[in-house]
């Protein structure tokens, strides 16, 4: 039992943070990085992905992962995923941007 309480204690300052970490993943925020690193590397080819910032290349991941998984999920959603990308990264800078549920739903939509 004194090590399930230990192994407990010593988890949860992780399972915390990880928790805290991906609530500071904001879809727009990830969804301009993703647009960026494939804009980057249309221009200069391979020198994308060495030019790539592990943050910069996990916010983009977020984005991509939360892109298959709607499009999976929702069948009449057939855009291709840098379009929709590029749609949620277009809303960066506004005052009150769309909730990230509406987001994912109008960028099936353009």
């Amino acid at each position: 039992m004194k090590y399930r309480t230990a192994l407990f204690l010593l988890l949860m300052p992780i399972l915390i943070n990880t928790s805290v970490m991906a609530k500071q993943l904001p879809l727009i925020d990830s969804c301009v990085e993703l647009v960026n690193i494939y804009d980057s590397r249309n221009e200069q080819k391979f020198l994308a992905a060495q030019t790539t910032s592990l943050s910069e290349g996990l916010r983009a991941g977020y984005c991509l992962g939360v892109l298959q998984e709607n499009a999976k999920n929702e069948y009449r959603c057939s855009n291709d995923w840098f379009k929709r990308a590029k749609f949620i990264a277009a809303q960066q800078g506004f005052k009150r941007p769309f909730s990230e549920n509406k987001l994912l739903d109008k960028s099936c939509e353009q």
